[in-house]
């Protein structure tokens, strides 16, 4: 049987789709995203069975991505592994689901009697990689491995492919070597695009800590010139809010790509879509790390809705954004 493969490029998606690829080793590896899906699915009529790891269902698209699978699931086998919230009432025979997880451990789990024992430290990987190494089968699975090698390891990998970016060609060879379970640390040069990604991600800590802008519920920054989601983090820490946000500009889409980072105490991806979409973007992901898409035109009113959204949420735990932010 042919096999194709549709994995996102994060730390996570590249641990996940290196589990699958090591299941089915004659796989076709494509790295999709949650707006790219319904057309990324097209590909899988050539094949005789699709795996989807770590893609959310964008809400918006979401009855058009189940309608596609449901369609094809009859003529070919569809295993689709994913943590993300799901939107309300979706369910199907081929969709593996857990938000206490990841895609990696997920993947492993679903796979794990086709799959070496040893291949659990590519799990742990996307684990770290995804803020996931307390998730209940995480902490099964650290027992077998040194923590300290575990986390060199996982922490090469997710600083080294932040030089890749859109670099798809790159992080394909890097997914087909975790399937071998070779270390990152051997990967070619990713040791040493992690040690430049660390001093990039210093400099980008300084310039956040000097730009940072504040709202009443939220801290944000614009062209931090670095890493997005590491911006965001560092909007909300240097901020002092409960949630931080990058926007990025994208000349050729004229947009903002924002990622967004909050405290436990805001389960803010609903929020988050809700006003994305209200002004013509869209946006969704994990209740504490999300991202999305804004027109450039309508980013800073993007951002007073959303500040409000926050606020009333807060407001409606009887909190607010001061006393979340310092505890």
């Amino acid at each position: 049987m042919t096999t194709l493969i549709l994995t996102h490029a994060d730390t996570d998606g590249l641990c996940s789709g290196a589990l699958a690829r090591a299941v089915y080793g004659d796989a076709r590896v494509m790295f999709s995203n949650p707006v790219s899906l319904p057309a990324d699915i097209r590909y899988a009529g050539e094949y005789d069975r699709l795996v989807v790891c770590d893609i959310a269902f964008d809400l918006s698209l979401a009855g058009t991505v189940k309608k596609m699978l449901d369609e094809i699931s009859g003529a070919k086998e569809i295993v689709y592994l994913d943590h993300h919230p799901l939107p309300r009432e979706l369910s199907a025979p081929w969709l593996v689901h857990d938000t206490d997880s990841c895609g990696s451990l997920l993947t492993f789990d679903h796979f794990r009697r086709a799959l070496d024992a040893n291949m659990s430290r590519v799990a742990m990987y996307g684990a770290i990689g995804d803020y996931r190494d307390n998730a209940p089968l995480a902490r099964g699975l650290v027992r077998r491995w040194d923590k300290r090698s575990l986390y060199y390891q996982a922490g090469t990998l997710s600083q080294g492919i932040e030089m890749a970016r859109k670099d798809y060609d790159y992080k394909r060879l890097v997914l087909e070597r975790l399937a071998k379970n070779e270390l990152p640390s051997e990967i070619g040069d990713l040791s040493r695009q992690a040690v430049a990604a660390s001093r990039l991600e210093e400099g980008l800590r300084d310039r956040v800590e000097r730009t940072v802008e504040r709202m009443q519920n939220i801290a944000y920054v614009i062209n931090p010139e670095g890493f997005i989601s590491k911006a965001a983090i560092y909007a909300r820490i240097y901020g002092d809010r409960p949630v931080g946000i990058c926007a990025d500009y994208r000349k050729y889409r004229d947009v903002y790509d924002i990622s967004v980072r909050s405290t436990p105490e805001v389960a803010m991806n609903e929020l988050l879509n809700a006003s994305a979409v209200r002004f013509g973007g869209y946006g969704g992901g994990h209740p504490m790390a999300g991202g999305g898409r804004i027109p450039a035109d309508r980013l800073h009113q993007f951002l007073a809705d959303f500040d409000r959204q926050i606020g009333r949420a807060l407001a409606g735990k009887g909190q607010t954004a001061i006393s979340v932010a310092t505890g």
